[in-house]
């Protein structure tokens, strides 16, 4: 049990790496809705993401793929690295982790198909959102 909870805590302390899980993520999300949406025309129909439906438009799914992992990957590591020895730190991982976890619940959303389910999924991504502006203000009101 304590070698479980020391290699977690390696990867918690491991900005390089938690930003892999958004990248997992967002592939995940992307597999998951090709495969459950059946046909191209259901992805134009009712994707949310006005990004994936212009790359099904424009047939550059792959390339558009690649680049958002990329860019999440960049993204994620640069926000950890400056928040690596801030008190905010745990917030900064609880964020990438929750978006890791809402891209796959978004993925999925193609085999529920519920609106309920679909509005829960826009709920978790208002709260990284939420959380990230208030920590955000936060910070700016503390370090005054």
């Amino acid at each position: 049990m304590r070698q479980i909870l020391q290699s977690l805590l390696s990867i918690y302390r491991n900005y390089r790496l938690i930003p892999l899980f958004l990248c997992v993520g967002v592939i995940i999300d992307y597999s998951l809705t090709f495969y459950f949406a059946g046909s191209v025309e259901r992805i134009l129909d009712y994707e949310f993401s006005p990004t994936l439906v212009f790359a099904v438009k424009h047939d550059i799914v792959l390339p558009y793929l690649a680049l958002t992992v990329i860019f999440y990957y960049f993204m994620g590591y640069t926000i950890l690295k400056f928040l690596e020895d801030e008190e905010i730190y745990p917030i900064g991982v609880f964020i990438i982790l929750l978006m890791s976890l809402t891209h796959v619940l978004g993925g999925l959303s193609w085999l529920v198909l519920s609106e309920a389910y679909s509005n829960m999924i826009f709920m978790l991504s208002m709260t990284s959102i939420i959380i990230a502006i208030s920590v955000f203000g936060y910070e700016i009101v503390r370090r005054e």
